[in-house]
C-alpha cells in the first residue's frame, strides 16, 4: 500500500479512536480506549477488598477490551502487515456491529462497554508503517517516542525526521477525534456512536478497494515482466538461429 495513503488510513483508525475514548468518558466517566490507570484503580481497590460499581464497570471494560485483542490474534494470525489479510472485512463487521448491537440496546449506557471490544480489534490488528508499530488507540507509546525522537533532534544525531511529523500528525487525528466525538455528543447525545459505525465501514471499504487497485497492479507488472522475459528468449533465439545460420552457409 501506497505510504501516503497508510499514513491517511492510520490517521482516520487514530481519529476515531479519539472519539470512542472521549465518548467512554463522557457516557461512563471512564476511557474505553487504554487501560492503565483503570489497572490501577482496580488494584488499589481490590487491595482494600472494596468492590463497588465503578471498579466492576472498570473490569468488564477491561475483559471487553482484552477479548477484541483475543479476536483480532484470531483473525489476523500475525503481526507482519500483507494486503491479503482481512482488516477491510475485519473492520466492516466492527462498523456493522456497533450500529446493530447499539439499535438492540436502545441507547443503553452499558452499550459503551461494548465499545472496547472494538477498540480491542483495532489495537490489536499490529499495523506497520514503514517499520513502526502502530497503535492507534492509545497515545502513550505515541508521546513516549515523539519526545525521544525530538531529543534526538537537539541532539544533532541522525534519524529518520519523518518519524517525528508522523508521531505529531497521529497525536492530532486522535485530539481531533475528540474534540468531534464531543461535538456530536452535544448535538446528538448518545446516537453520536454512530459516527463511529459509519467510520469503521468506510475504513474498511476503502481498505478493499484499495487492495483490489493494488492486487490489479501487482497483477499488471507480473504480466509485464513476464512479456518483457518472454520477449528477451525470444531476441536470443532468433540471435542464435541468425548465427547457426551464417556459420552454415560459409
Amino acid at each position: 500500500m501506497g505510504s501516503k495513503i497508510m499514513l491517511i488510513w492510520i490517521c482516520m483508525l487514530s481519529f476515531i479512536g479519539g472519539y470512542v475514548d472521549v465518548y467512554g468518558l463522557i457516557t461512563v466517566a471512564f476511557p474505553l480506549t487504554h487501560f492503565t490507570g483503570s489497572v490501577a484503580k482496580l488494584a488499589m481497590e481490590g487491595w482494600e477488598i472494596r468492590i463497588d460499581k465503578e471498579v466492576f464497570q472498570l473490569a468488564v471494560a477491561l475483559f471487553f477490551f482484552m477479548i477484541g485483542n483475543i479476536l483480532a490474534g484470531l483473525f489476523i494470525g500475525e503481526r507482519h502487515f500483507s494486503l491479503r489479510k482481512r482488516y477491510g472485512l475485519i473492520f466492516i463487521i466492527l462498523g456493522t456491529f456497533i450500529a446493530l448491537i447499539f439499535h438492540l440496546a436502545h441507547g443503553n449506557k452499558s452499550f459503551a462497554y461494548l465499545l472496547s471490544i472494538a477498540v480491542g480489534v483495532q489495537n490489536g490488528l499490529f499495523i506497520t508503517y514503514k517499520g513502526i508499530l502502530v497503535r492507534t488507540s492509545h497515545l502513550t507509546g505515541a508521546l513516549s517516542d515523539l519526545g525521544v525522537y525530538i531529543g534526538y533532534l537537539l541532539r544533532g544525531k541522525q534519524f529518520d525526521t519523518w518519524k517525528i511529523f508522523y508521531y505529531t500528525l497521529s497525536l492530532f487525528s486522535f485530539f481531533f477525534g475528540g474534540v468531534t466525538s464531543k461535538v456530536m455528543y452535544d448535538v446528538y447525545g448518545k446516537e453520536s456512536v454512530y459516527a463511529v459505525s459509519l467510520g469503521y465501514i468506510l475504513i474498511g471499504a476503502s481498505y478493499l478497494c484499495l487492495r483490489k487497485k493494488l492486487e490489479r497492479n501487482i497483477e499488471y507488472e507480473e504480466v509485464k515482466a513476464e512479456r518483457a522475459k518472454r520477449h528477451n528468449f525470444n531476441e536470443k533465439v532468433k540471435k542464435y538461429n541468425k548465427h547457426h545460420h551464417e556459420v552454415c552457409t560459409k
